[in-house]
């Protein structure tokens, strides 16, 4: 006979190996992108290892320590996308011993099978996400606080402040979440050792940063910028995409007991992470990541008493879910910025500048951009002007301008190359791109990719 034990070891790794080949499946070419999120962070990355500073010459406008995590890699996109499976794999770990203490196997098995098949987790899992590199920090800290809880050790609340600090330098989100477990350790546990170890290791992993910038650069960087960019409500109807796939959350409100410590932790990290979420300017799907982490582990624990009504609603969400997963993975389409890559490569030096609105581009054709050019997002601060792009287009060293997205839409840049005797028109390169998401409407896209060459 086998043992209790191993049928659930066995299982944990049936479900993680099926999960994680969906995760690793033709990696190249991502299910759906984060806009163009990936391209910016991958080539700021990549131009950081070359010695640009992240804030002063490249306008960072988010927390270094994804950023310099992928520089180590120079921003090469399958290496920063390993990173992520990894991190999804660690975290699913995580997700199962966390709804183990609160309800048992059974609660960690629902957990973990509601986790691995979660679409927007799947989605991030698949892409250099800065999103999912703070959340799984997040998970560690959360996993070693709940610890805490039982053992009340010094050991368990160090690693807590350890991994919440560097999800801090990763992106900002959980900062209301740091708060609350500051006043809880000073007004409920109230012991000055634990505090004082709370606050020295969560600032302790802050300090090798100033090694890189200066305290300006980051307080601007990081905090300042982000109040800049604009509101978007419609945005924050993608929530409705996250909900619609994963059904499943909505169970969770059944368990919201703040009489357990644990219980009030968990639904803590939800709603500190959620409610800014929300209330910030622009709410994209990808964000919803973070919250992926609680509602899973308080979904598996609501679910241990599987009745009739929950057994079809489990069973319908595995269902859909695994559909889902394997027709958007199996049929992903090839992504048509490696072939623009290719022709950029092939008509460009080693040391040219490669002004591209999907980044991506330059990080795959190996050429860097012009340090103040590398993100042509919409909502940016400080926003990209094209003055901007017109200033590198007149200077000798960019030698080729791909428009796309937001580029494509600066009437003043397309007029300047129609009209200048260095620009000529190189290629015109389209095909189906990934799915998107704008507000609650999924769509795939149609890329266009328009390159032009200098003389």
């Amino acid at each position: 006979m086998i043992s209790s034990n191993k049928k659930i070891f066995f299982l944990v790794i049936i479900i993680l190996s099926i999960s994680l080949f969906f995760k690793i499946y033709d990696l190249k070419n991502p299910i759906s992108t984060n806009g163009i999120d990936e391209g910016i962070h991958l080539l700021q990355a990549k131009m950081m290892s070359r010695g640009y500073n992240y804030y002063d010459d490249l306008k960072g406008d988010q927390a270094p320590l994804a950023l310099l995590t992928f520089s180590i890699f120079k921003g090469d996109v399958m290496s920063c996308r390993y990173i992520s499976v990894f991190l999804f794999f660690i975290s699913s770990l995580l997700i199962f011993f966390i709804a183990k203490k609160l309800g048992g196997h059974k609660a960690a098995i629902i957990a973990l099978v509601i986790f691995s098949l979660d679409f927007t987790i799947h989605r991030e899992s698949r892409l250099a996400s800065l999103d999912l590199f703070s959340a799984s920090l997040l998970c560690a800290s959360s996993f070693f606080f709940l610890r805490y809880l039982d053992n009340n050790n010094l050991f368990s609340l160090s690693f807590t402040s350890l991994f919440l600090s560097l999800s801090l330098m990763t992106k900002i989100i959980p900062i209301f979440l740091a708060i609350f477990l500051s006043l809880f350790l000073i007004l409920k546990i109230k012991k000055t050792m634990h505090i004082f170890i709370y606050f020295f290791l969560l600032l302790l992993p802050i300090l090798p940063l100033f090694y890189f910038f200066s305290f300006n650069q980051l307080m601007e960087g990081i905090l300042f910028n982000q109040m800049h960019r604009g509101i978007d409500w419609y945005s924050k109807l993608s929530i409705l995409l996250f909900i619609c796939p994963s059904f499943i959350y909505l169970y969770s409100i059944k368990k919201w007991d703040i009489k357990d410590k644990k219980i009030l932790y968990i639904l803590s990290w939800l709603l500190l992470l959620l409610i800014p979420i929300m209330i910030q300017g622009r709410t994209s799907q990808h964000h919803f990541a973070y919250v992926a982490y609680p509602l899973s582990i308080l979904t598996g624990y609501s679910l241990v008493d599987l009745r009739k009504s929950k057994k079809i609603a489990f069973a319908s969400f595995i269902s859909f879910n695994i559909f889902l997963l394997s027709f958007l993975s199996l049929t992903a389409p090839t992504d048509i910025s490696y072939d623009v890559a290719n022709e950029v490569k092939m008509i460009t030096n080693d040391n040219d500048f490669v002004i591209s609105g999907n980044p991506i581009v330059n990080v795959l054709s190996n050429r860097l951009a012009p340090p103040n050019i590398t993100n042509l997002a919409i909502y940016h601060y400080p926003p990209t002007q094209p003055s901007d792009i017109i200033y590198w287009l007149k200077k000798n060293e960019t030698k080729v301008i791909v428009l796309y997205y937001h580029l494509n839409d600066m009437k003043e840049v397309k007029h300047f190359l129609q009209n200048s005797s260095q620009w000529k028109f190189y290629k015109r390169i389209e095909g189906r791109g990934q799915i998107l998401f704008d507000g609650f409407i999924p769509k795939f896209s149609e890329d266009v990719y328009t390159i032009y060459a200098k003389q």
